[in-house]
C-alpha cells in the first residue's frame, strides 16, 4: 500500500471528535471490523489516542472514493490500521485491521521524529 500527504484531510482530522454521531456505520462496516477483531467503540478509541498518525491518502491501491490510513494503538498497545473514507462531514471506517510490518516502522519513525 502506497499513501501520500493531505493536508486538507489532516487538518479536518485535527478538529474531529470521535463521537459515535460523528461516524458513517452501517451493518457491512460493523461486521466487516468484527471480522478482524475490531468493534465499532475499538474503531471510535483510536481517536482517544495521544499518539495516532494520519499516514495519508491511499493512492496505490488505487479506489474510486478517497481513502485514507490511520494508524495507532488500541487497548493497551495493539497496533491498529484504520482505513477509512469521508462521507459529508462524517468519518467511515472501511477497514480496520492490526498493522502490517511496513506501517508499524512508519509509525514508530513518525512517533520518534514527534
Amino acid at each position: 500500500m502506497k499513501f501520500t500527504q493531505d493536508n486538507t484531510v489532516s487538518q479536518w482530522l485535527q478538529e474531529f471528535i470521535s463521537d459515535p454521531d460523528n461516524f458513517d456505520w452501517d451493518e457491512g462496516n460493523i461486521k466487516k471490523n468484527l471480522k478482524h477483531g475490531y468493534s465499532s467503540e475499538q474503531i471510535e478509541s483510536l481517536f482517544w489516542q495521544t499518539e495516532y498518525i494520519f499516514a495519508g491518502k491511499i493512492i496505490e491501491p488505487a479506489h474510486d472514493e478517497w481513502r485514507g490510513l490511520i494508524l495507532s494503538l488500541v487497548d493497551g498497545g495493539r497496533a491498529t490500521a484504520l482505513i477509512f473514507t469521508l462521507r459529508g462531514e462524517k468519518l467511515r471506517p472501511i477497514s480496520c485491521r492490526p498493522m502490517r510490518e511496513n506501517e508499524w516502522r512508519f509509525y514508530e519513525k513518525t512517533i520518534q521524529e514527534g
